[in-house]
Protein backbone atom coordinates (compact mmCIF):
# COMPACT_ATOMS: atom_id res chain seq x y z
CA UNK A 1 0.00 0.00 0.00
CA UNK A 2 1.54 3.18 -1.25
CA UNK A 3 1.76 6.38 0.88
CA UNK A 4 -0.47 8.40 -2.03
CA UNK A 5 -3.26 5.87 -1.07
CA UNK A 6 -3.14 6.21 2.47
CA UNK A 7 -3.46 10.03 2.17
CA UNK A 8 -5.82 9.81 -0.56
CA UNK A 9 -8.18 7.51 1.77
CA UNK A 10 -8.05 9.37 4.25
CA UNK A 11 -8.58 12.78 3.18
CA UNK A 12 -11.56 12.01 1.39
CA UNK A 13 -13.03 10.49 4.69
CA UNK A 14 -12.50 13.87 6.31
CA UNK A 15 -13.69 15.48 3.22
CA UNK A 16 -17.04 13.67 3.96
CA UNK A 17 -17.11 14.00 7.50
CA UNK A 18 -16.40 17.32 7.33
CA UNK A 19 -19.84 17.87 4.79
CA UNK A 20 -21.37 16.09 7.09
CA UNK A 21 -20.71 18.45 9.72
CA UNK A 22 -21.52 21.52 8.12
CA UNK A 23 -25.02 20.08 6.92
CA UNK A 24 -25.60 19.14 10.65
CA UNK A 25 -24.83 22.73 11.68
CA UNK A 26 -26.62 24.25 8.98
CA UNK A 27 -29.74 22.75 10.06
CA UNK A 28 -29.47 23.40 13.93
CA UNK A 29 -28.56 19.96 14.90
CA UNK A 30 -27.93 19.50 18.61
CA UNK A 31 -24.74 18.50 19.73
CA UNK A 32 -22.78 19.58 16.33
CA UNK A 33 -20.71 22.68 15.85
CA UNK A 34 -17.52 23.87 15.81
CA UNK A 35 -15.91 21.66 18.37
CA UNK A 36 -16.63 18.98 15.43
CA UNK A 37 -14.92 20.97 12.91
CA UNK A 38 -11.91 22.17 14.95
CA UNK A 39 -11.68 18.29 15.59
CA UNK A 40 -11.62 17.50 12.13
CA UNK A 41 -9.11 20.52 11.65
CA UNK A 42 -6.68 19.29 13.76
CA UNK A 43 -6.72 15.26 12.22
CA UNK A 44 -6.21 16.94 8.80
CA UNK A 45 -3.15 18.60 10.21
CA UNK A 46 -1.61 15.50 11.00
CA UNK A 47 -2.50 14.00 8.02
CA UNK A 48 -0.76 17.24 5.98
CA UNK A 49 2.11 16.92 8.34
CA UNK A 50 2.70 13.10 7.09
CA UNK A 51 2.48 13.92 3.40
CA UNK A 52 4.81 16.68 3.67
CA UNK A 53 7.30 14.83 5.70
CA UNK A 54 6.74 11.34 3.51
CA UNK A 55 7.72 14.07 0.70
CA UNK A 56 10.89 14.93 2.13
CA UNK A 57 11.60 11.67 3.50
CA UNK A 58 11.79 13.61 7.22
CA UNK A 59 12.83 11.43 10.08
CA UNK A 60 9.23 12.03 11.49
CA UNK A 61 7.34 10.20 8.84
CA UNK A 62 7.39 6.69 9.77
CA UNK A 63 5.66 8.31 13.08
CA UNK A 64 3.29 10.16 11.33
CA UNK A 65 2.30 7.58 9.22
CA UNK A 66 1.43 5.33 12.20
CA UNK A 67 -0.78 7.93 13.92
CA UNK A 68 -2.54 8.71 10.66
CA UNK A 69 -2.99 5.06 10.11
CA UNK A 70 -4.38 5.04 13.63
CA UNK A 71 -6.76 7.67 12.66
CA UNK A 72 -7.45 6.22 9.27
CA UNK A 73 -8.36 2.71 11.36
CA UNK A 74 -11.88 4.39 12.17
CA UNK A 75 -13.16 4.09 8.50
CA UNK A 76 -11.98 0.34 9.05
CA UNK A 77 -15.67 -0.33 7.41
CA UNK A 78 -15.54 1.58 4.65
CA UNK A 79 -15.58 -0.07 1.43
CA UNK A 80 -12.65 1.74 0.17
CA UNK A 81 -10.58 0.26 3.36
CA UNK A 82 -7.62 -1.80 2.97
CA UNK A 83 -6.20 -3.87 5.11
CA UNK A 84 -2.57 -2.32 4.61
CA UNK A 85 -3.89 0.74 5.85
CA UNK A 86 -4.22 -0.95 9.43
CA UNK A 87 -1.66 0.28 12.00
CA UNK A 88 1.80 -1.91 11.60
CA UNK A 89 1.25 -2.93 7.84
Amino acid sequence: MSTRDLIEFYRARLDEEEAGVRDCIESAEPNVGQTDLDELATRRTVLDMYEIAAKHDDERAPGLRLAVQYLAAHYDKHADYREGYRPGQ
